[in-house]
């Protein structure tokens, strides 16, 4: 906008300082023709070329001068209107804000409800501490048992004992396998 303002101001002086141009061409011109048209209106009659050249060369200058005039006002105008066209491209407008703020609450109330969603199906920590409390009396109660029963095999029989009756069975299973009445 700042921008926007100065080149707005710079074109009003520049169109101040074309006017007076314009203003100061057209009075030399004025009182020029003041003085031509006496001279020419005694000339018409004999129709001299030089008069009719002067104002050939007045009317060139005028339209000389003119286009000066006009052209820093064209330059800068267009360059108004690009400034005005890269605002009005990158301004967001009223509904679109109106829908992003649409859309943002849409966006809220879908992650609220997911998250409210989550914290519904969610196990309150004590309850979990509970159930792991649970799992691990369960494993140290069977690793008890498991302790038990070696701690007993181990007192009736040896290793060496556990090892000769497993082949024997063994043997027994192989045997039954390989007879030929089952």
């Amino acid at each position: 906008m700042t921008n926007l303002n100065r080149r707005q101001y710079d074109l009003e002086s520049e169109m101040r300082s074309g006017f007076k141009q314009i203003e100061s061409s057209m009075a030399a011109m004025s009182s020029e023709m003041r003085s031509s048209v006496a001279a020419l209106s005694t000339n018409i009659a004999e129709r001299n070329k030089p008069q009719w050249q002067a104002i050939a060369v007045a009317l060139s200058f005028c339209t000389i001068v003119g286009g000066l005039v006009y052209w820093p006002i064209q330059s800068a105008t267009t360059d108004l209107k690009g400034s005005i066209t890269i605002i009005t491209e990158k301004m967001v407008t009223q509904k679109e804000m109106e829908w992003r703020t649409t859309r943002g609450s849409e966006d809220r109330a879908r992650a609220e409800a997911a998250l409210k969603e989550v914290r519904t199906a969610q196990v309150p920590r004590e309850e979990l501490d509970r159930v792991w409390a649970n799992y691990d009396q369960r494993f140290q109660d069977q690793q008890r048992q498991i302790d038990e029963v070696k701690t007993a095999q181990g007192s009736v029989y040896g290793q060496r004992d556990i090892i000769l009756d497993l082949r024997e069975r063994l043997d027994r299973v192989e045997r039954q396998r390989n007879s030929p009445g089952s």
